[in-house]
């Protein structure tokens, strides 16, 4: 049997999928299963490293148990920015603690006072700000110094599934360009960013550049997975990076949005792209000299879900029944609503907000809401305010870099209306691709590239990824979210201030 297939493997933050390829881009077999986000306290997020690494192998065998022996390389894709801390043993210490959690935002201004703000911009392309794996350290350190003493690795989600499968401490420069630890400049270690926190190179994975072949499946790896010994594996790049890549979003002009989880807008760039001054997106690595530059939101799918979840037992008891996901019915009620949802405005900083604000005590409100509004309006002004946010970081990119056509990625993007509403509110051409899991498409794709299947990342996009659906925006729409944007910007300045004092009462 010819090994005709790439199999790409997503360790998101709610979910691991897997996903097998053919050489035209086509899924032959995808699985999927949901991971849990614990909120222990409120800002808080934590996850099972044990529960992830249990459902990545769980994800692969519901592919490869069908096409196991036609695999040709597996590539990974990883959730970024997460934090899990091991003893000598590899044995987890803590819970991992994900993009999602802002407990780290005093630690984020230490870092920001023992360096500056621009000197760890600079040599990182990470701005001061909590999500990162740095500031995380510090607040270990500070808050559970009896288990940081334990302490001798420090991985991500992906770090400890490599670990598991391989018995080593492997990690690619893509996922360690999330940590606020690497050098974006050199792609190595930066050694005055882990003298600030602390640690030695010893503490860290490897790294390995994640377009190569970094081992091939050990027997009894490949036994468990039902996969042929031997299968060489590439590790990757982080889901953001992966995205644009399984898009097609590789050249200058077009743009990627991933309405995932998190939500993202972000371009890829033959060299580091900065902010100078105001740091208002980042600049990560991808793999081969290829940079990442552009911002992510912590408030994008998980604001829906959370909906979903608390408000909307009537949509899920009914989708549960008539055999549809519970989203197509919040979509309906949405779509009675027009632009703007007669004046209500959501801003949807439910778990502070990374880009382009960087504020950890900022928090989700209605603004405007009336005796008027009804269930429609009120999903509409999420799907607003959330496309809001992300628009205020294509702002700044375009002024470094242009922004033609955005492709578009993620749960969210399955819905016509929330691909519309990007459109009309980004006053772009917005385009589907044939792959809604973009991340597990670039994974594969650049496990392709280790095995000589493609040149570059640009070719293999080019053969890959099929273009669907188009929208494109619509005046009316137009004029007005351009209104709707200022004020929108304008609320969230005159309101942080009562958000953090809110937080601060006992």
């Amino acid at each position: 049997m010819d090994r005709d297939l790439l199999l790409g493997i997503d360790i998101g933050t709610t979910a691991v999928r897997a996903f097998a390829f053919d050489e035209t881009g086509k899924i032959v077999r995808e699985s999927k299963i949901e991971v849990k986000v614990d909120h222990p306290m409120p800002s808080w997020a934590e996850q099972d490293p044990e529960e992830i690494y249990d459902s990545t192998i769980q994800a692969v065998q519901a592919v490869t148990k069908y096409v196991g022996k036609r695999v040709r390389a597996i590539g990974f894709s990883g959730q970024m920015h997460g934090l899990c801390c091991f003893d000598k043993y590899g044995k987890p210490l803590t819970k991992l603690i994900p993009w999602v959690d802002v407990r780290a935002g005093e630690q984020a201004k230490k870092l920001e006072n023992m360096l500056g703000a621009e000197e760890i911009y600079k040599r990182t392309g990470c701005p001061p700000l909590f999500v990162y794996i740095a500031p995380k350290i510090l607040w270990m350190k500070e808050n559970r110094p009896e288990i940081f003493s334990q302490c001798k690795k420090i991985l991500t989600a992906q770090d400890y599934v490599i670990f598991r499968l391989f018995g080593d401490y492997y990690t690619n420069p893509s996922l360690a360009s999330g940590s606020q630890l690497l050098n974006i400049n050199s792609v190595k270690w930066d050694e005055k960013l882990l003298e600030a926190v602390g640690v030695s190179e010893d503490y860290l994975p490897v790294l390995v550049e994640g377009d190569r072949v970094f081992d091939k499946l050990p027997s009894h790896v490949a036994t468990q997975l039902s996969l042929d010994e031997g299968v060489p594996v590439a590790l990757g790049a982080s889901d953001g990076a992966l995205s644009n890549v399984g898009l097609g979003a590789v050249k200058e002009g077009v743009c990627a949005v991933n309405l995932g989880s998190s939500g993202a807008v972000r371009v890829v760039s033959k060299r580091p792209i900065w902010d100078n001054g105001k740091m208002r997106f980042f600049c990560y690595y991808i793999a081969s000299k290829h940079w990442l530059c552009g911002g992510a939101v912590n408030n994008c799918g998980i604001v829906l879900r959370w909906y979903r979840d608390n408000l909307a037992d009537k949509e899920r008891e009914k989708a549960s029944e008539l055999g549809i996901d519970a989203y197509r019915l919040l979509d309906e009620e949405a779509e009675k609503v027009r632009a703007g949802c007669d004046g209500l405005i959501f801003l949807p900083f439910m778990s502070g907000e990374r880009f382009p604000i960087r504020d950890p005590y900022v928090r989700g409100m209605f603004f405007g809401l009336s005796l008027g509004h009804v269930k429609g309006h009120i999903i509409r002004s999420m799907m607003e305010g959330i496309t809001f946010t992300i628009k205020w970081i294509a702002d700044a990119l375009e002024e470094h870099t242009s922004i033609k056509i955005i492709k578009i990625s993620g749960g969210g993007a399955r819905s016509p209306l929330w691909r519309q509403i990007v459109s009309d509110i980004f006053e772009k051409k917005v385009v589907k691709t044939n792959v809604e899991e973009a991340s597990a498409l670039g994974a594969a794709i650049l496990a392709g590239i280790a095995v000589g299947d493609y040149k570059s990342m640009e070719d293999a996009s080019e053969k890959l990824v099929k273009d669907g659906e188009i929208h494109e925006p619509k005046n009316d729409n137009v004029k007005v979210y351009r209104q709707y944007f200022e004020i929108f910007k304008d609320a969230y300045k005159g309101s942080r201030e009562y958000c953090e004092r809110l937080l601060k009462v006992k």
